[in-house]
C-alpha cells in the first residue's frame, strides 16, 4: 500500500495545477484507489489531497497525469510514502526502557469523534467511545500532539459492507455527524520513511462484540460486519531500540589466531 500526497514546499504559492492517478496497463497485478475525503476521480487538487494506493496480486504500475493552466510553472511536488505492513520482517530487539521513554511523549495522539446522543468528544488517551455500550462511533479524526519526524497515521473506516471507504491521513475527519450513520469496519496504519522505527497497538469495539486487536495490515468489523463501531483505543510507540550483541573474543586477532584456506 502506498499514499500519494499532494504536497507544497514551504513559502510556495498555491498552484492550479492538479494530477490524477489511473491503473496504467503494465504489470499483471491489480490497483485499488482510495481517495481520501473531498478527492473526486483520483484528482489532487490542492496540497494535501491524498489517495491511498493498494497493489495485489503482482507488480502494477500507476499512470500519473498532470494538468497545467496557462502561464503556470510545470512543477508540481507529489510525495509517495509505502506503507510498511511487515511487522513480521523486523529484526529482533532488546528492550531498552530509557530509550523508548525518551521517545515515546513525542507519539501523543488526540481522537475526536462524533458519538451518537452525545456529538463530538475527545480522548487524548483510552477509549474514544464507551466500549460497553452500542452508542455509535460515527466519525472520528485522529490528530498529532506531538508528530514524530517521517512518521504518520493513515486509517480508512466504511459504513456498510460493500460500500466505498473513507480514507485519511492524521487531521483528517472521516465518517459523518448526524447521519445517523454507522461505521461497520475500519483499519489503521503507519506511514512515512521513519514508520519502522515506531509500532501500532490498540482495540476496536463493535456493538455487542468482545475487543479486537488493531492489526496494521487488517480491516477489522464485527461477527456479521454490520454491526457498528462504538470505541477505539489506538497508541503509537516507538519500537525499543536494537543493542549491539557484545563483540566476540573469536574475531579479536589479538586473542585468537584466524587461519584461513
Amino acid at each position: 500500500m502506498y499514499i500519494f500526497r499532494y504536497s507544497m514546499p514551504a513559502g510556495e504559492a498555491h498552484r492550479s495545477s492538479c494530477l490524477t492517478l489511473h491503473h496504467s496497463p503494465i504489470g499483471k497485478g491489480s490497483v485499488d484507489f482510495f481517495p481520501s475525503e473531498g478527492v473526486s476521480r483520483n484528482t489532487l487538487t490542492t496540497p494535501g489531497d491524498c489517495v491511498v494506493v493498494r497493489v495485489k496480486g503482482a507488480q502494477a504500475s500507476v499512470l500519473v497525469t498532470e494538468f497545467h493552466p496557462k502561464n503556470e510553472s510545470n512543477r508540481i511536488h507529489l510525495r509517495i510514502d509505502k506503507i510498511d505492513t511487515s511487522l513480521s520482517l523486523a529484526p529482533p530487539t532488546v528492550c531498552t526502557p530509557v530509550d523508548a521513554d525518551k521517545h515515546a511523549e513525542n507519539c501523543e495522539l488526540e481522537f475526536v469523534g462524533h458519538i451518537e446522543t452525545r456529538g463530538d468528544v475527545s480522548a487524548q488517551s483510552g477509549w474514544l467511545g464507551n466500549p460497553d455500550t452500542a452508542l455509535r462511533l460515527e466519525g472520528f479524526s485522529a490528530n498529532w500532539l506531538r508528530k514524530p519526524d517521517g512518521l504518520d497515521l493513515a486509517y480508512l473506516c466504511r459504513a456498510g459492507k460493500g460500500t466505498e471507504p473513507q480514507v485519511g491521513l492524521a487531521g483528517a475527519f472521516i465518517g459523518t455527524r448526524r447521519q445517523a450513520k454507522p461505521i461497520t469496519s475500519i483499519a489503521f496504519a503507519l506511514s512515512g520513511k521513519n514508520a519502522a522505527d515506531y509500532e501500532l497497538t490498540g482495540q476496536v469495539v463493535f456493538a455487542g462484540s468482545p475487543p479486537l486487536t488493531i492489526s496494521p495490515d487488517k480491516e477489522l468489523s464485527g461477527p456479521n460486519g454490520t454491526e457498528q463501531l462504538v470505541a477505539i483505543r489506538v497508541v503509537v510507540t516507538p519500537r525499543a531500540a536494537q543493542a549491539s550483541s557484545p563483540a566476540s573474543p573469536w574475531s579479536d586477532p589479538e586473542t585468537a589466531t584466524i587461519y584461513r584456506k
